[in-house]
């Protein structure tokens, strides 16, 4: 599975379990995390469940130095 992958099927998971928001067929890079109204502890979670997967939470967002606000730039958090 890609960082992609998963971090797409990570998202869909929180958001069906914080969110009344319906998770999209297709989500692109520029789609706006905060659509889904997920709060800080679900952004954790998320953040939590994509590091079982890949085993670690990039250091740039642990220390505040980015937040990723779209899709991509999550992915591209993972990426670097």
């Amino acid at each position: 599975m890609s960082i992609r992958e998963i971090c797409k099927a990570k998202l869909e998971a929180v958001v069906a379990e914080h969110s009344p928001m319906p998770f999209p067929d297709a989500i692109d890079d520029d789609d706006e995390l905060d659509i889904y109204g997920l709060d800080s502890l679900a952004f954790m979670n998320l953040l939590t469940a994509i590091e079982k997967e890949v085993g670690f939470i990039p250091k740039a967002i642990l220390a505040g130095d980015i937040y990723p606000e779209t899709f991509g730039e999550l992915v591209s958090a993972y990426d670097s």
